[in-house]
């Protein structure tokens, strides 16, 4: 069911009329396909539903309460393979990667040269909303680009498809670790394989649409799984890995606070409040401070500077599903009827981003104070056994993973692919099977508002309110369902960190 899925989203991307790929048509075969066989837009159409339904479906079925044992990495690999020669899925970012590596080729700063604006074989995909703007992305990102395109020689298609390399690296490097990580933890590794490597967001985001975020990503779960593994030693590698994984995208930064905890997680039950601050809050000014310097170095290295700060409101331009866009959406339309004709987005946007910080720093409070003054740590009634024990080694991962959820939801714009940030460590912090359904319907929630956007044309709201309603219907349908297994067989006996940051 997956690789049919599949092979029809990929199906469906070429059809005339998605998002920009003339490109594509240069192509003798690819034109004659995509004339002769998809001339209709409406058959793709019928192809992405078709491919959703199955590639949801598939992934549902291999669920480890039904299929207890899979070869995760193997199934990832051969629903990848039909996408690998696709246009970009769901995004036209990838048109923007290729052309700010075209303008790093004429050697001009994207920082300073607007998108299509100087020519060049990718000009013409730009999506007309981002045309004329300045790059957003960080330096090591402008860097990775410029490499792939003047690597596949300024193709306006196989540049743009190579543009995927990184996301695969990515994504092995996900399928390598999250097993390996679920063990440290001590949980199954089979829901954790499950939620992270074969989530059809990986899939269609990562490998299919090329993001950037991919990187960061992965560069987030190595840093994890050396502090969880070596301690306070592998918390300064991690670090500086997280320092150079925020050269290509800024949230990754978030992570320096949640590994600087992890060497000392396990002893903060029994500190004073005094005593947590000073032990963990030294930690983690010690893990910002590395990264912090990371970062600075690698934009020294790469000898572009920070001016993507200059572009950080661009998402402004757009509406998209965060909530302060959602917002303006509603009360915009409604100002403009009593004469008002500004646009509210950036004020939204402000608040919404100053919701967002104190939502992680109330995470926070709650994960490692609130225990003192009689509260339980949040998320307990969640847990597959809340009365089970904890030495509190997993909060800092816990705060990680909706940290960067709700960090996502501040400012202008959000995409789905943003769930990911978070998403792939929520199979891996024993949760309950109550809480699996509830991540399995926002999926649905996201996908189908995402593909009513970039595919059926369909509105903003109007496609939230469609995906909202079947992914209700999909909560009432799976009230009986089960995804944790019966008998899991993660292993109990792993390594965790030790007072000393070693391994106990």
């Amino acid at each position: 069911m997956g690789l049919l899925g599949s092979i029809c989203i990929s199906i469906a991307v070429m059809t005339p009329g998605f998002v920009p790929n003339a490109g594509l048509d240069r192509i003798l075969p690819v034109r004659w396909f995509r004339n002769l066989v998809l001339g209709d837009l409406y058959l793709g159409r019928v192809f992405m539903l078709a491919g959703l339904i199955l590639l949801i479906g598939g992934w549902l079925r291999l669920r480890p309460a039904v299929t207890p044992r899979v070869p995760h990495a193997a199934i990832l690999a051969l629903w990848s393979l039909p996408m690998l020669l696709a246009p970009p899925i769901f995004s036209s970012d990838v048109f923007l990667y290729a052309d700010q590596g075209w303008i790093l080729h004429l050697g001009l700063d994207p920082y300073q040269i607007g998108l299509a604006q100087v020519g060049g074989p990718f000009d013409t995909n730009v999506h007309w909303v981002w045309r004329g703007t300045t790059a957003i992305y960080p330096p090591l990102a402008l860097q990775i680009q410029h490499l792939i395109v003047s690597t596949t020689g300024y193709s306006g298609y196989l540049s743009v498809v190579a543009m995927r390399i990184p996301a695969i690296i990515a994504a092995i490097v996900i399928a390598v670790l999250v097993p390996r990580l679920a063990r440290l933890l001590r949980v199954d590794p089979e829901l954790a394989k499950w939620m992270a490597v074969l989530n059809p967001m990986l899939l269609l985001h990562y490998i299919g649409g090329a993001h950037n975020d991919a990187l960061m990503a992965a560069g987030v779960l190595l840093a994890c799984y050396l502090t969880y593994r070596f301690g306070r030693p592998g918390m300064l590698i991690g670090a500086a890995i997280i320092g150079v994984g925020t050269a290509i995208k800024q949230p990754g930064l978030m992570a320096a606070f949640a590994i600087g905890l992890i060497p000392v997680a396990h002893r903060l039950p029994s500190m004073p409040v005094a005593r947590r601050l000073l032990v963990g809050g030294g930690h983690v000014l010690a893990s910002i401070a590395v990264a912090g310097l990371a970062f600075v170095a690698t934009t020294a290295a790469t000898g572009l500077g920070f001016g993507w700060i200059r572009a950080t409101s661009i998402g402004e331009l757009t509406w998209s599903m965060s909530p302060s866009s959602v917002v303006e959406q509603i009360v915009g339309p409604i100002a403009g009827q009593f004469g008002y004709t500004g646009n509210l987005l950036p004020l939204f946007s402000q608040i919404t981003t100053g919701l967002s910080v104190l939502a992680l720093v109330w995470l926070a409070w709650r994960y490692f104070f609130a225990d003192r003054i009689g509260h339980d740590p949040i998320g307990t009634r969640w847990r597959l056994d809340p009365a089970a024990p904890t030495d509190w080694h997993d909060y800092p991962l816990r705060w990680l993973a909706w940290a960067f959820i709700l960090f996502s939801l501040g400012g202008s714009g959000y995409h789905t692919w943003y769930w990911l940030w978070g998403g792939i460590y929520l199979g891996m912090l024993r949760y309950n099977d109550k809480l699996m359904r509830l991540v399995v319907a926002i999926m649905i929630f996201l996908l189908t508002t995402e593909a009513g956007q970039e595919y059926y044309s369909v509105r903003t709201i109007p496609g939230m309110v469609l995906g909202a309603t079947l992914a209700y219907l999909w909560w009432i349908y799976s009230v009986r369902w089960k995804f944790n297994r019966s008998d899991p067989t993660a292993a109990t006996d792993a390594p965790v960190p030790s007072v000393s940051g070693g391994i106990r």
